[in-house]
């Protein structure tokens, strides 16, 4: 009789702990492109998205901006920067004429919604997942895009 209580409780807390990681392997499910595209409410790219939170190494972002800005138009992506539209940002060349659609989460959505943390600096999101890239190695991003 204790015996068969104790199998009982067996497969009943097997059954909750298969559950639990279940759940847990659905709510962890990586952030991809139709979510940024819902969050921002633009048209989702077929290619990929990159988003820049532009903190850290100036001439790295520079440099970044610039080899952005030298993408043919024919590319079927989106660039999103978090950052205010200011005038120091409105210089960047890519920012006036960028040949892919830009963004400007300026509100810093995207943190807002846990679609990424005020620490991350470049994000690209592709192929239903993501990956994350420090500012100082910004060229592994641009390896993966083109």
């Amino acid at each position: 009789m204790i015996l068969s209580a104790l199998k009982d409780w067996s497969m009943r807390i097997s059954l909750v702990a298969s559950f639990l990681i279940l759940l847990g392997l659905i709510a962890c499910k990586p952030k991809g492109k139709s979510e940024i595209a819902e969050i921002l409410g633009i048209e989702e790219p077929k290619d990929w998205i990159l988003v820049i939170h532009p903190e850290g190494c100036k001439t790295c972002l520079e440099s970044l901006y610039n080899d952005l800005a030298s993408l043919t138009p024919d590319t079927d992506a989106a660039i999103v920067i978090l950052a205010k539209n200011s005038k120091n940002l409105r210089m960047i060349p890519l920012i006036e004429n960028s040949p892919i659609p830009l963004y400007l989460d300026e509100n810093k959505i995207l943190i807002e919604k846990g679609i990424l943390e005020l620490q991350d600096q470049i994000l690209l999101f592709k192929d239903g997942g993501m990956k994350k890239f420090d500012i100082l190695n910004y060229e592994s991003a641009l390896v993966e895009i083109i």
